[in-house]
């Protein structure tokens, strides 16, 4: 395995985010039931999984930066297809800049986040 080559995105693709209850809501349990779509994404550095609940009604993203220092990822260009989806954070360490090119998530070093949006 290449030193580039993200080690734990298995983990994190079966991983829940810490929700203080929120998946306690139908629409994001269902992005973590049985039949549940999820898809690893090739974002670099960062590990990413894309988790999509049967009906395809609604996306939850989560991103692990797994290096010592802040990374940044822009989300429209990780999914084009939901560029103009309204993101809304759920759960972990972030901020978020807006650029001509689209919305930046940042990472925080070691840092974990879930985000989710309407499909």
């Amino acid at each position: 395995m290449s030193p580039q080559t993200p080690t734990l995105v298995p983990a994190l693709s079966h991983r829940t985010p810490a929700l203080s209850g929120c998946l306690g809501k139908p629409h994001l349990a269902a992005a973590f039931a049985d039949d549940a779509t999820v898809h690893r994404l090739d974002v670099g550095v960062i590990e990413g999984v894309l988790h999509e609940p049967a009906d395809r009604s609604r996306v939850v993203l989560g991103l692990h930066n797994p290096s010592a220092t802040e990374a940044r990822i822009n989300l429209s260009t990780l999914l084009p297809e939901r560029a103009d989806c309204t993101w809304r954070f759920l759960s972990g360490s972030m901020h978020t800049s807006d650029a001509a090119d689209g919305l930046y998530v940042h990472l925080d070093a070691v840092g974990t986040t879930w985000l989710t949006a309407a499909a």
